[in-house]
């Protein structure tokens, strides 16, 4: 009986029963939208494939486990946190500050901060967390690199100034607008123990999720992409997208896919989106492996507004 009790709780069954329930109701209504669908055999294919789809996933994610390294192996990389930024002076001191009090041996660790042509006091409040932790660690530690672009590069090429000015194992990148937890970079790292692991992304959370209706949503709409998309695709290896948000490198790998990543083009257009989906699908391509970490949490802000 402790042991029915214990599955149960670990699983949280109560809330798979609910969530199998609504898929339920979700393939009745979907039979029946079928059913009245005159000669349209194509549609009712294609709505079909991409129900199961979707589904399929939430189904995979529930045999998601997080990876438990050999306890007896004392695996500690070194870590450079890697934060490019435009106009986010609202938030960049704060996150720039909660980066510095990450537990991990602070010798080991440096960040390194990109100022990408912004037109506020983002430079100013990079500069200021700069100070704040050089003063709280006058004794030697942590080391803040700040970078001052006047003019504008892009996400693209702040992170991979990053990765060039970086010297260590591990290249972790935080979104300006986002607040790691101090046990994050620990857990993303472990996973690294492995060679052939490439990237790993961490699980961000909408930390303004109270905020409005708006904000509620969006954050309904994290949930599924980490706990359900990345946690399915995490027990192939193949987590094809390793947000910008919250996700660790190794750097000798970005480094073997650096220029053909940058000079990614579409229809002889240079592509200046999708950075972080890009990067991890150049590593697959590469025959890496691409993880997903749901201990590894991020807070991050979002559009409270249309």
């Amino acid at each position: 009986m402790k042991n029915i009790v214990s599955f149960y709780n670990s699983r949280k069954i109560n809330l798979w029963v609910v969530f199998y329930l609504i898929v339920y109701l979700i393939l009745i209504i979907k039979l029946i939208t079928i059913q009245q669908i005159d000669n349209g055999i194509l549609f009712a294919t294609y709505s079909i494939a991409v129900s199961f789809y979707i589904l399929s996933r939430f189904g995979l994610a529930y045999f998601y486990k997080p990876f438990v390294p050999n306890s007896d192996l004392a695996y500690e990389p070194t870590i450079s946190f890697a934060v490019p930024s435009k106009n986010e002076g609202e938030n960049i001191r704060e996150t720039i500050l909660k980066i510095a009090g990450t537990n991990y041996p602070k010798h080991k660790f440096d960040i390194i901060a990109i100022n990408d042509g912004s037109d506020d006091n983002t430079l100013a409040e990079m500069l200021a967390a700069k100070e704040i932790i050089e003063k709280e660690n006058s004794g030697g530690g942590i080391t803040v690199k700040v970078i001052d672009w006047e003019i504008n590069k892009g996400k693209r090429e702040g992170m991979a100034e990053c990765v060039r000015q970086s010297n260590k194992d591990i290249v972790l990148f935080i979104d300006s607008d986002s607040f790691i937890d101090p046990e994050a970079a620990r857990e993303l790292v472990k996973y690294f123990i492995h060679d052939d692991v490439a990237a790993v992304a961490g699980h961000a959370y909408v930390a303004n999720a109270d905020s409005n209706f708006l904000t509620k949503m969006q954050a309904v709409r994290y949930f599924v992409a980490f706990k359900a998309y990345k946690a399915a695709e995490a027990l192939f290896g193949v987590v094809t997208c390793c947000s910008g948000c919250c996700s660790a490198y190794r750097r000798s790998h970005m480094n073997e896919v650096m220029n053909e990543w940058l000079n990614q083009k579409f229809l002889g257009i240079q592509c200046t989106y999708g950075d972080d989906r890009s990067l991890t699908n150049y590593l697959l391509k590469k025959g890496y492996k691409t993880l997903f970490s749901n201990e590894a949490v991020a807070y991050t802000f979002v559009p409270d507004a249309l």
